[in-house]
């Protein structure tokens, strides 16, 4: 594991063990099991929280820099810096969950919201404890719309 990926398994482990008593986020394995256009909601409601979190603290100048790193597109992407950068350490942030859960069966499950705050903590957005507490109960009443995603099964022979 390279340098910068320890940096990042690191910062998710900060981030779960935080506040692991509190409002109870959306793990990543529940979040897998949405449909994407639920899994797209729900991330939406994550940026718009965090942007309305920040302002309620009187920081609007990290809720501009929110509503910058997730409406930039850097030429010939079709995602934003925000949503890329997201989606890369949700992936970092599943690994590392399916690693301790296989280690420690009992131990707290990583959630989205962990993912998304080391995305603002890597782009040098200041967080909080009043901060994160807020931003943890952003999504807590989320209801997904749509049914769950289904793998694809080979049909029948």
């Amino acid at each position: 594991m390279n340098r910068f990926n320890k940096f990042l398994v690191a910062a998710f482990m900060w981030a779960a063990m935080l506040f692991p008593s509190m409002v109870q986020a959306m793990e990543i394995q529940q979040y897998d099991k949405m449909s994407n256009e639920d899994q797209s909601e729900y991330v939406a409601l994550l940026v718009g929280g965090a942007e309305q979190a920040f302002k309620d603290e009187g920081r609007a100048d990290l809720a501009a820099q929110v509503d910058h790193l997730f409406t930039t597109t850097d030429p010939g992407d079709t995602h934003t810096i925000g949503v890329v950068e997201f989606q890369m350490n949700l992936a970092l942030a599943r690994e590392a969950d399916d690693k301790r859960a296989a280690q420690d069966p009992s131990a707290h499950r990583l959630e989205v919201e962990d993912a998304m705050l080391v995305t603002l903590k890597k782009n040098n957005i200041s967080l909080s404890e009043d901060f994160i507490k807020a931003f943890r109960a952003i999504n807590n009443n989320f209801q997904p719309k749509f049914p769950p995603a289904t793998a694809l099964t080979p049909p029948p022979e």
